[in-house]
This record gives structure tokens, sequence and C-alpha cells, in this order.
């Protein structure tokens, strides 16, 4: 057999169970009725999570005051209907260099998803709860080759946080995240991202991805059309405790913004996003993780000539202390150096913040409840300029107290 060619497809894989998904409270309700053995049969989950919070700023306790730069919750004293998610997947697993289908279907309704729209596709929405079709991509795992592709609408591969509620981030547990987000997540990182995306396992510990996309938080329309951005995102993961996970972007990116009536795309000033994460998780209690975002950009039409960067730093902690609660805190710099264009203001500036909270599991052990999160956290803000409010005429204030929490229920 010495002269016989030995292809791609003769090299088989060792031989895994295939992954059956977790069932939540939502498949179990279809099992009632006889919809989920179907469902489990061809690897499909049904499954989402409710969530509601309420922020209280100290420092301007007015709803309307002005800018929180909180992102999502910032609005003050109003309870909020955060997002309800609904999913339905089917994961396809490239190690096992087989032809096979995947899919991700997510949309969402409530106070979050107009901070989430991508330019083209519920953008044009009015009134405080909105609707977003925030994933729709199908994943196409190849034959002979450890390798799959990805085409559709998908949230951002960077960044230590996550969109859907933190229950997917670095630390991979919904009890080890806060409800606030970072400055690096809303100002710093896309949201979503349209187009088509290879993945290639090259051993069990490093994972490459290459695509192009129509842009930062671009969809049907492209505001630098035809033009496509580059994306890459390297994952290393030496071992069950440690991984390191390295994005890039490239490409004609402004306008970032969407709806009609933006402004002019810039095809020729194209901007480079780097942004790196590392986690480590000590113990089975203690788990720390680090992100590194960083953007410059040649230049930003009617800002002043010259180049623009923008970005952050943050660290996190998280300390299970037992099955009811999880401690978890972030501290993080964030300097904007593009005169305001990143943050929304109007003069650029170094921003901190401090931010402890708690992730209760009141019914860890019950059927139920034990999908019920709570998440009450304080958060401490402050710029070398004056750009939070204060809810009078007075100059804006230099720091802002917020006291801020949510429920989170999964099914």
């Amino acid at each position: 057999y010495a002269n016989e060619a030995i292809t791609p497809c003769d090299i088989k894989p060792t031989e895994a169970p295939v992954p059956v998904p977790q069932h939540g409270l939502l498949m179990e309700s279809l099992d009632q009725v006889g919809m989920a053995e179907f469902l489990t049969k061809f690897r499909i989950n049904i499954f989402g999570y409710a969530q509601g919070g309420y922020m209280y700023d100290t420092t301007a306790p007015q709803p309307y005051a002005g800018p929180t730069f909180l992102t999502f919750n910032n609005l003050r004293n109003t309870p909020l209907l955060d997002k309800i998610s609904l999913n339905a997947e089917r994961t396809v697993d490239p190690s096992k260099m087989e032809f096979d289908l995947g899919f991700r279907l997510e949309g969402i309704w409530g106070y979050d998803a107009r901070f989430i729209h991508s330019n083209g596709l519920g953008d044009t929405q009015t009134g405080r709860y909105q609707f977003d079709p925030l994933q729709m991509y199908v994943d196409v795992a190849l034959p002979c080759l450890p390798a799959k592709i990805r085409a559709g609408k998908w949230l951002t591969l960077s960044g230590f946080e996550h969109f859907s509620a933190n229950i997917y981030n670095a630390f991979g547990d919904p009890a080890r995240a806060l409800y606030s987000n970072s400055y690096q997540f809303f100002y710093a990182e896309p949201g979503t991202q349209s187009g088509i995306l290879g993945t290639y396992v090259i051993n069990p510990k490093l994972t490459a991805e290459l695509g192009f996309t129509r842009g930062w938080n671009q969809s049907t329309r492209d505001g630098n059309s035809p033009y496509l951005d580059i994306v890459g995102r390297l994952t290393y993961v030496p071992d069950d405790k440690t991984a390191f996970v390295f994005v890039f972007t490239e490409g004609p990116e402004f306008p970032i913004g969407v709806g009609r009536g933006l402004p002019e795309g810039d095809k020729d000033r194209w901007w480079t996003y780097l942004n790196l994460v590392a986690t480590r998780k000590i113990d089975d209690k203690l788990s720390l993780g680090m992100c590194i975002d960083f953007v410059t950009a040649p230049g930003i039409p009617g800002f002043d000539e010259g180049s623009k960067q923008w970005g952050g730093i943050a660290g996190y902690a998280s300390y299970a202390v037992n099955q009811f609660a999880t401690i978890n805190s972030r501290i993080e710099w964030f300097n904007d150096s593009s005169d305001g264009y990143a943050m929304g203001t109007t003069t650029g500036a170094n921003y901190f913040e401090t931010t402890l909270g708690l992730a209760i599991k009141p019914f860890p052990k019950d059927k139920i409840l034990s999908s019920l999160l709570i998440r009450p956290e304080i958060r401490y803000d402050g710029s070398n300029n004056r750009v939070f409010a204060t809810g009078d005429n007075r100059p804006g204030e230099k720091g802002q107290l917020t006291l801020s929490g949510d429920l989170l229920f999964q099914f």
C-alpha cells in the first residue's frame, strides 16, 4: 500500500459521540406535546430568555437628564423589559470532517433592540420596545476538511462581553456576568456583522476564522457598498482553564450607524480594529479575564483632519461563593481620541469605570426556578472632562454613581 495516494477523506477523526442539545424549559414543554423528540433527533434546539432591569442614577436621577454612557440600561428610574429572546439552532462540528448543515435564528423584542439594529433590518421602527432579527445564518461543515462556512448575519466575533444577556460571554456562565456593559462593548466593537465566514480547526487547541462582511452593523443596506471589510479571529486554548482570542477587522466602516439619511460613506479611509481577550480559570471558584480594544481611522468625515483612535482595556474577576451567589467585578479604562466621535460627545476624553455585582440564584435546585438569575450591581464612572449629566443647568459632572440590577430567566 506504500504507493497508494492517501487523500484527506481517508483520514478519519477520532470518533466522538454526537452532541445532543441540552434541553431547557421550552424544549421540555415541547416534549409534553411530543415535539421535542423529533427536534432532538435532528439536533435542533429551541430556547430563549427574558430579561428586565432597573437603573438609578444618584448623580442625575431625572429619567431624561442626559447621557449616561451606560449603553443599553440607560433610562433612569424606569423599569424596563430589556429583551425577550427566542432561538432555534442546529450546531455543526467541523472537526468531524463530515458534511453537515446547521443554522441559527434569533429574534429579540424589547428595549435593547433599538441599540442593536443593523442597517436595513428593523431600523425604521419607533417606540420604546422594538423587534430585531438579531441572528440569521447557515453553517455548512465540509467533508474531508476540519472546516465550516457560515453565511448570514451574526453577533460580533469580538469582545469579552456578549449582547445576549452575557449568557455566552468569555466565562461561559450567566452567573459570571454583570448587568451593565463596558465602554468597549458598545463604543469600540461592532454589534453585528453580515457576510461570509470560514472556520478551520488547525488542531484541538487552535482555530482560525477569516471572512468578508458588509461592515460594522451593516446588513441589507451598506453605507460603503460595494466595498467589503475583512474580519478574522484566532482562538488558542492551551488547556481547559486558559483561552486567548484575537480578532481584527480592516475596511471602510464609516458610517457605522443605521437607518435612512446617513452621511455618505467614506470608502477611502479604512479603519483598523484589533481585539484581544484572555481568560484564566484559577480554580473552581475564581476566574479572571482581560479585554483590550483598539480602533484607528486615518480620518473621519466632519471632524478635524488627522487620524483618530479610541479603545480601552478592561479586567474582570468572578468568584463563585456557593451555589446561590457569584461575585462579579470589572474595572475599565477607555480613551476617546476621536474628538468625541466614538462616544457621541463634543470632545475627546478619558473614561474609567469600576463595577461590583452579584449573580444570585435563589433556587438552584428547583427544576423551573433554577433558571432565574438576579443581578444587582453598583457602578462608578469617571472622566477627566465634565461629560456626565446633572439634570439641571449646571456644568456636567466628572463622575457618576449608579445602582442597577436585572432579573434574567432562561427557558
